[in-house]
């Protein structure tokens, strides 16, 4: 029985050590897990120190495996080259769905997407769940069969406007993510091979119900590790009740806020609370309750993938989020500065090119002002000159009068000479006097016709003189124009070498960055294989105590049997002694006596048992207390190797951030001093532009007052080409003749073959009439709606065009 008793007892002491090494190795490794578990173990004793101070507020996002969380979502590119509806069914097959980004999550899952075809080296187009309405002329999501609320679609890509304009009402067109556009949206036909991105929930839960969501992802993703990203709640409080919480990531400043659900503490709005429940649970929840749900009858859509109920078993579909505010990060603020940047970049572009054509209209306006100036002089000059053109001068009709009065006087008076003496004396004087009037009219018109023609040549003189001028000037303007393009020129070689010296200091200083990054990463290779070598010394050193713990628990084992099988023997011996002494006993007192020694050494041998169990136990738990507390200072110094280990990996990480971050700089640095240099040369190329049509306007200007002097010549030819016009006019005549008539005859080709063709018509049965005129009907009908089609198609590829032209 005794020995019963001790084995029992070794066996007792065997399991609770090692339940309490096991308690010991699951802290462990939920140390380094870096998995809070509030509670004492019981492996513990009462005198274990409490922790000082109360832990941090923690959840866990778990995402599946293959998926990688980005923002609060878990997505999964897809190298398969497969049509749109295969990838919808293999993301269906995964619980997930294409994806269906809204405004800020488009951003953060096109930054995603540039940095994972950066690693792979991939340029094909991808997958995105929306899909084009062609009844509603709307892009619709394919999952909810809601319209697009926001897109990214670049309106400027000439294949996306191709496909969309040219498409017809059978035809599907999905939504893809195209790298040659930045990742911007486009369009490509729904049956073309390409990759896809999934997208799936990301289940927010608690330590200890971890377990639940991996039991129901293990059918969908049987042996498989998931990804699990660690949650601190910031500003945790007491009585916390709302129902938005702010958390971030472990190792990482992004901040993201979660919704929580609403707890039914108010009984006044329990109805409402049960409905608010049953709307906000999703399949990935835990705490999930399937409904049923009553069908509806929903509106048909165009959709490629028809909208299907949701399913009233547990699954992992992703429903819609419910939109919650974003808060601005430091990197959205960043892209916000550079976008009114380079949008006050743009205003003051559009002001200097407006001032350009400002000031080049101005300069057509002065020259054109010029040419009519100079042409209404020459016209007033003609005008002048034919308006003092010399006229006949009508001499008074005084002589003839004078002729017939003399005439009259002599044939009645014919004896009063002397009257007519005098008379014709003053006739000789009248004569004398018009004639020296007449005289000095003539010598008056011709000192005006010197002084007309003398002006004449002092105009054509000083408008020679003026030309000239212009001319010098026009040479004066050119050769200043070639100087200040010398110059400019002069300016732009010198930028230019100086972009190219900043150019090749930004490689300089990117080589270097780079072998420092070579350098870091071959330090942290060498920190790691020595934190490799430290990590199997201290296993080996485990093994080694663990051996001498085990030899000297074989001793102590070895020891006691032999105590025992001693104490067995003396007790025996007693035994047999106190039997003795009863039988050599003579009397009653005797007997008495030797019972009550027997009994007394009964009592010391168990008092004596006792005390070296007491004893025994005592040393067992200082025993343990040693090796706890020898346990307790190894976890102490695994936790704070850990923790250097992860401070030195945190440092590692953001310097490694911190040079991508210097990298992505000079890259940007590098692709705006091209884009400089580019619109540097569009603005050179523009000036020289402007420079050769203004050149070409003077030689237009020259030409033109060139060819006022072959106007008369032209005259001479313009009477030829009259007269070949007329020539021409009559074979025209001719040849509309004759086509007049060959048009006849083909009428009365077509007239003959009409008739023919009625007397077949005729001639068949009146089913058949019936038949043939119902086909010719459709025929007709046919005809008419494809013409319809084909001008409406017309009429929206202008519209498009015109859109186009609008927006640009």
């Amino acid at each position: 029985m005794c020995g019963s008793h001790k084995m029992w007892c070794c066996q007792v002491f065997i399991l609770a050590l090692f339940a309490h090494t096991i308690a010991v190795e699951f802290h462990g490794s939920a140390a380094r897990a870096e998995i809070n578990f509030e509670g004492p173990s019981p492996a513990h004793s009462q005198d274990t120190a409490a922790p000082t101070s109360r832990p941090k507020r923690r959840v866990y996002a778990l995402c599946p495996p293959k998926f990688h969380r980005v923002g609060t979502d878990c997505y999964s590119l897809v190298d398969q080259r497969s049509s749109w509806l295969e990838a919808h069914f293999f993301c269906k097959d995964k619980n997930a769905n294409l994806t269906e980004p809204g405004k800020h999550a488009d951003r953060k899952l096109r930054l995603f997407l540039q940095k994972q075809d950066a690693l792979s080296g991939e340029n094909d187009p991808i997958w995105l769940g929306a899909t084009y309405d062609h009844h509603n002329n709307r892009w619709q999501w394919s999952m909810s069969g809601r319209n697009l609320s926001t897109d990214s679609f670049s309106r400027t890509d000439s294949a996306y406007v191709q496909l969309i304009s040219n498409s017809q009402p059978l035809d599907n067109n999905c939504a893809i993510y195209d790298p040659s556009l930045k990742y911007r949206w486009s369009a490509r036909p729904c049956s073309d091979k390409l990759r896809f991105i999934c997208q799936h929930k990301m289940p927010k839960v608690s330590g200890p119900n971890r377990y639940k969501i991996y039991n129901r992802w293990n059918a969908t993703y049987p042996n498989e590790q998931a990804n699990e990203v660690v949650l601190e709640i910031l500003e945790p409080r007491e009585n916390d009740r709302r129902y938005h919480r702010r958390v971030k990531a472990e190792d990482s400043d992004e901040e993201m806020i979660i919704p929580d659900r609403r707890r039914n503490n108010n009984r006044r709005n329990n109805h409402r609370n049960r409905q608010i429940k049953n709307q906000n649970q999703h399949p990935n929840d835990v705490n999930y309750q399937p409904a049923q749900q009553r069908q509806r009858n929903r509106p048909r859509t165009s959709t490629v993938a028809p909208t299907t109920t949701q399913s009233v078993s547990q699954s992992n579909d992703v429903l819609a989020p419910s939109p919650t505010p974003q808060q601005m990060t430091q990197y959205d603020r960043k892209l916000q500065r550079q976008r009114e940047r380079e949008r006050r970049r743009q205003l003051r572009r559009q002001e200097r090119q407006k001032l350009a054509r400002e000031q080049k209209r101005e300069r057509q306006r002065r020259l054109k002002e010029e040419r009519q100036r100079l042409q209404r002089e020459e016209q007033q000059r003609r005008q002048r000159l034919h308006h003092d053109e010399p006229k006949p001068q009508v001499n008074p009709q005084v002589k003839p009068q004078v002729i017939d009065e003399l005439r009259q006087r002599s044939g009645e008076d014919l004896d009063k000479n002397q009257t007519d003496e005098h008379e014709q004396k003053l006739r000789n004087e009248q004569e004398k006097k018009l004639r020296e009037e007449q005289q000095k009219q003539r010598d008056e018109q011709e000192q005006k016709d010197r002084e007309e023609q003398d002006r004449l040549k002092q105009e054509e003189e000083q408008a020679r003189t003026h030309q000239k001028e212009l001319k010098e000037n026009q040479e004066q303007q050119l050769r200043e124009l070639k100087a200040k393009q010398e110059r400019e020129k002069q300016e732009r070689d010198y930028q230019q070498q100086k972009r190219e010296h900043e150019l090749e200091l930004l490689k300089q200083r990117q080589a270097e960055a780079d072998r420092q990054h070579a350098a870091d990463e071959e330090a942290e290779k060498l920190r790691l294989e020595r934190i490799q070598k430290q990590r199997e010394l201290e296993a080996q050193q485990r093994r080694e105590r663990e051996e001498q713990r085990r030899k000297q628990r074989e001793e102590q084992e070895e020891q006691d049997r032999q105590n025992h099988a001693k104490r067995l023997a003396e007790e025996k011996r007693l035994h047999d002694l106190y039997a003795e002494r009863i039988r050599l006993a003579n009397t009653e007192r005797e007997k008495q006596l030797a019972e009550a020694h027997e009994a007394k050494r009964l009592e010391e041998l168990k008092l004596q048992e006792q005390l070296k169990k007491q004893e025994d136990e005592r040393q067992e738990q200082i025993r343990r207390e040693q090796e706890e507390e020898e346990k307790r200072l190894e976890l102490e110094r695994l936790e704070e190797a850990r923790r250097f280990e992860e401070k030195e990996l945190k440092r590692l990480h953001e310097e490694n951030q911190r040079r991508e971050e210097q990298k992505l700089q000079r890259e940007r640095e590098i692709a705006l001093r091209e884009a400089a240099e580019k619109k540097l040369a569009e603005e050179e190329e523009m000036l020289r532009k402007e420079v050769a049509e203004e050149e070409r306007k003077v030689k237009q200007r020259l030409e033109d007052e060139m060819r006022q002097a072959e106007e008369a010549r032209k005259a001479k030819e313009a009477e030829e080409r009259a007269a070949e016009e007329a020539k021409a006019a009559e074979q025209k005549r001719r040849v509309e003749a004759a086509k007049k008539k060959a048009d006849e005859e083909v009428k009365a080709k077509l007239e003959e073959k009409r008739r023919e063709y009625v007397t077949r018509i005729s001639a068949l049965s009146p089913e058949d009439q019936k038949k043939f005129i119902e086909m010719r009907k459709r025929r007709k009908q046919l005809k008419e709606k494809k013409e319809r089609d084909q001008r409406a198609k017309e009429l929206k590829r202008i519209q498009q065009a015109m859109r186009l032209d609008d927006n640009e």
